[in-house]
């Protein structure tokens, strides 16, 4: 290997340019907001509804919460021994040096044409689901045409549009935006929460319905094929997607070998919590046989049961909002990332996603790329998109959550020896060994188990087909830098 594959990584031991400003309240802050978005307004009820008893989808949530911690600590370590940008892709490049590249750039590949994509996707179209939900009357969805989603997916479309071209102006935007949209998200879930508490302890009797809390449905009927819990996981997991966030950022973290860990339980903690009240709020409100159909449905619902019509068109306008601006600063993030590895020359063509705009200094180009395919995404999938695009996306997300936890594991073992002992010559964060391990048997979980569920083969297929794609990007980037190498070597 060359000097730059021996080369160690940098330390969080020197402070970013930025200086350290975050204090553990602030780091705290930077994984929730990260973190609510639609999962909590959308999923519980389709979860309950996979696992078919109420007792094991809240044991599920916990379980996330869990999951959601171990693997923003691995992102703590990964994060303050490896301080480039472009997410999980220059963790991969360090780890694994053999192909050269091979790794990082299929991750790149992927995350760029369809995870990030579909993120924006998945979001603009359940955001036009909240806003026909809250006129139905202007938006009449007929579920003889577009499966129910023609207005849904037409607003989605708008959405992604305007935020599109917000993004184009300034590099500023979602900077000034995040402190918002982290205020809109938590004061929705706080109102879920609050009031499902309420309600629960006697407040609105006449709202009040315990009757998933009964021997009939509590844990009776749970199913135990293996492939719905996979399922429900996804579901779940996707709520509690945006842990890593503070990774990102320690270089900024005041004390980061000690607030690190601080600010991740209090931040998981917090949503973790929030998630399981707003779980109990729906269920106190809603009977067994809503909760378990209704799927992303159960906010309005829920909405409609304590608030009545009035109250219900405000909640959903509440979270149309809170979901709109999730969708913005995803959208922003994914262009960053794009043009991030194409400087890197991790994406085909390189050039065309490192280009900056000359006169905004935005990268224009990831930024229509990355429209494109949430287009594609959004308008292609014929009824329950949402939940279509939430297990195609979720399955690859997991194939490289639990790929970058072992190249944790591989920068342990090669640094210390073992990847359960100490490296004396690191001064950042580490980890003890049991959380990468724990993540890649989940991912491991996640990756084998949908193809026992029905209704996730044709995505998880559609997801593998897709990473394979990316050995074409790999080999022209491969083909192109052995050029450049030939070249400057004089060779023609």
């Amino acid at each position: 290997m060359g000097a730059a594959a021996d080369a160690k990584p940098a330390s969080i031991a020197q402070p970013g340019t930025l200086g350290r400003s975050l204090g553990v309240v602030q780091g705290a802050a930077l994984i929730t907001g990260a973190m609510i978005g639609s999962g909590v307004f959308t999923n519980p009820g389709k979860v309950v509804g996979i696992m078919g008893a109420v007792g094991p989808s809240l044991i599920l949530w916990v379980l996330g919460a869990a999951i959601a911690y171990f693997a923003s600590m691995n992102y703590a370590e990964l994060g303050s021994r490896i301080t480039a940008s472009g997410g999980d892709a220059p963790f991969l490049d360090y780890a694994f040096q053999s192909p050269r590249r091979f790794f990082a750039s299929m991750y790149s590949w992927t995350r760029i044409f369809l995870i990030n994509p579909g993120y924006n996707a998945s979001l603009a179209v359940i955001a036009g689901s909240y806003l026909t939900s809250a006129f139905p009357h202007v938006f009449p969805e007929d579920p003889e045409v577009a499966g129910g989603e023609y207005y849904a997916k037409r607003i989605g479309a708008v959405i992604l549009v305007v935020q599109t071209l917000a993004c184009v102006p300034s590099n500023k935007v979602a900077g000034k935006f995040i402190t918002f949209v982290t205020s809109i998200a938590v004061l929705c879930l706080l109102a879920f929460s609050v009031t499902g508490l309420f309600v629960l302890f006697g407040v609105a009797p006449n709202v009040r319905n315990l009757e998933n809390f009964s021997a009939a449905h509590l844990f009776q009927g749970t199913t135990t094929n293996p492939g719905d819990w996979a399922s429900a996981l996804f579901k779940v997991l996707w709520a509690f997607d945006g842990f890593a966030n503070l990774a990102s950022s320690l270089s900024e973290l005041k004390d980061p070998e000690r607030n690190i860990r601080r600010s991740t339980v209090m931040g998981i903690s917090t949503v973790g919590l929030l998630y399981i009240l707003a779980n109990i709020s729906y269920l106190v409100v809603l009977s067994y046989s809503d909760m378990s159909t209704l799927g992303s449905g159960v906010a309005s619902q829920w909405a409609t049961n304590v608030f009545g019509p009035t109250g219900q068109v405000i909640v959903m306008l509440l979270i149309f909002l809170c979901v709109c601006s999730c969708c913005f600063v995803t959208l922003f993030s994914a262009s960053r990332i794009a043009h991030a590895t194409g400087e890197s020359g991790l994406m085909y063509p390189p050039r065309f996603f490192s280009t900056v705009n000359a006169r905004f200094g935005t990268p224009i180009n990831a930024l229509l790329f990355n429209f494109a395919i949430s287009m594609v995404l959004l308008m292609v999938p014929q009824g329950d998109t949402f939940w279509f695009i939430i297990d195609l996306v979720s399955y690859p997300l997991w194939v490289f959550y639990g790929l970058t936890a072992f190249a944790l594991l591989t920068i342990k073992h090669r640094a210390a020896g073992s990847i359960f002992a100490h490296d004396d010559n690191f001064s950042g964060v580490q980890v003890n060994a049991i959380g990468p391990v724990l993540i890649v048997l989940v991912s491991l979980f996640l990756v084998i188990f949908p193809f026992f569920q029905e209704s996730m083969v044709l995505s998880s297929s559609l997801a593998w087909a897709c990473i394979a794609v990316g050995v074409v990007p790999y080999f022209l980037l491969s083909r192109g830098s052995n050029k450049d190498k030939a070249a400057g070597a004089g060779v023609v």
